[in-house]
């Protein structure tokens, strides 16, 4: 490496996240495909690909037309973003879930990953002990150690045990230490598609009550639930808990970086305080859209009717197709999700690791998966059914090969 590098940039470069990585095998791919024995199916990402909501569109398309609007939206917005978009998630919070969400205790971002960035700065000293739930979303502890300079310690709790979701928190109470300063829930799970239950995230938040620590609840999938939506949604926010809201996947536009936090008010000051110095303000010109859009009349029914009764219905059933195709190949586990965008599958019995099975299967038959090791769960290995929610043959495609593949390895 060249002189002047950092510690922190040299952990970067020899631990890049494997999702990312594999966009430039994808971009490849769309450039290239003559290189490649058949066409690539693409499984491996976490992000949907059916457009945004019309009135979201329509909303944008507005904006673009409304002199004012682009004037305004030109400019830059407080750090904690625009006001009127703050209004709007009030609004939106009340509408979807019957919450009633204290304006002072949200902060927007630049997406989810900027706002985690942000809070890590704002809670955790070097030294300080974090602990995630295990399997846990790749990109934590990476970004844990970049933000801190790598100088945060981090602990797993264990939650999937013999192929089962089965969180525990008396195994969570004994690993908590003077040192610990958060807890982080991915709920519905990436990459393993599980759901804390009401009485679980209860008692965690009394824990954390009891022991002064930051309970992270990152929800980024919280509209992808596919056996009713959990109680803890709709109630006030307890002591400290701290809510991570990214409005990317429900409103099926990443590339716009809309994410809320939604926490205690001094902790949203430290926040905004931080931010200031990290990135300044957010994009604004999504923000009026998003604010255009709530204005629209009718809004509010339709809403619901597409956050609670359309999206977890279309992604439902193929979250239900992807899993009874999987387990019907002989050789693996598969856990069934409960929500979010994954199918999640042990393949220990036929390969031992995560790596060599998803490079052999994308090298061999062009299916790109996620390797579960990078998730903390070595044997495991994560399918997206997001990226193909409008054409499902691709799944189906995708599956036959894995299971080609997986008989390969079975009679090798």
């Amino acid at each position: 490496m060249p002189a002047g590098i950092s510690e922190t940039a040299r952990y970067a470069i020899e631990n890049p996240s494997s999702i990312r990585e594999i966009m430039s095998l994808v971009a490849d791919y769309e450039r290239n495909p003559e290189k490649y024995p058949r066409p690539l199916v693409y499984l491996g990402g976490g992000w949907p690909q059916d457009p945004p909501p019309k009135p979201l569109v329509d909303a944008m398309k507005e904006l673009w037309e409304d002199e004012r609007e682009i004037r305004l939206s030109a400019r830059y917005p407080p750090t904690k973003g625009d006001p009127d978009f703050l209004d709007a998630v009030v609004e939106y919070e009340e509408v979807i879930f019957g919450r009633r969400m204290p304006r002072d205790e949200i902060i927007s971002g630049l997406g989810s990953t900027d706002l985690a960035g942000g809070l890590f700065l704002a809670t955790l000293d070097r030294g300080s002990e974090v602990i995630m739930a295990r399997p846990c979303y790749l990109n934590y502890q990476r970004q844990l150690l970049v933000e801190t300079m790598l100088g945060v310690k981090m602990k797993y709790w264990d939650v999937i045990k013999d192929g089962r979701f089965e969180p525990n928190v008396d195994e969570l109470q004994e690993l908590i230490t003077p040192d610990t300063r958060m807890l982080i829930l991915v709920t519905p799970g990436n990459p393993d598609g599980q759901v804390f239950s009401d009485e679980v995230i209860s008692a965690v938040s009394d824990l954390a009550e009891e022991k002064g620590i930051w309970v992270l609840l990152d929800v980024a999938y919280r509209m992808f639930h596919y056996s009713g939506v959990p109680s803890y949604y709709s109630r006030p926010r307890r002591e400290r808990e701290i809510w991570l809201a990214s409005m990317s996947k429900e409103l099926r536009a990443p590339g716009w970086r809309l994410a809320y936090l939604y926490a205690d008010p001094e902790l949203i000051r430290a926040v905004e305080t931080v931010q200031q110095a990290r990135t300044l303000a957010t994009t604004r010109i999504p923000q009026r859209a998003f604010v255009r859009m709530m204005s629209k009349e009718g809004v509010r029914d339709w809403l619901r009717r597409y956050m609670l009764e359309e999206t977890p219905r279309i992604y439902g059933e193929i979250a239900r197709m992807t899993t009874d195709l999987m387990s019907q190949i002989e050789g693996i586990r598969v856990l069934p999700p409960q929500g979010g965008f994954y199918v999640f599958f042990n393949v220990e019995f036929v390969e031992p690791s995560s790596r060599r099975f998803v490079q052999g299967l994308l090298n061999e038959w062009q299916v790109a998966l996620a390797p579960g090791v990078d998730f903390g769960m070595e044997g495991w290995v994560r399918l997206s059914f997001a990226p193909a929610v409008e054409e499902p043959e691709k799944i189906r495609e995708g599956v036959e090969r894995i299971s080609q593949y997986v008989a390969g390895l079975r009679t090798s």
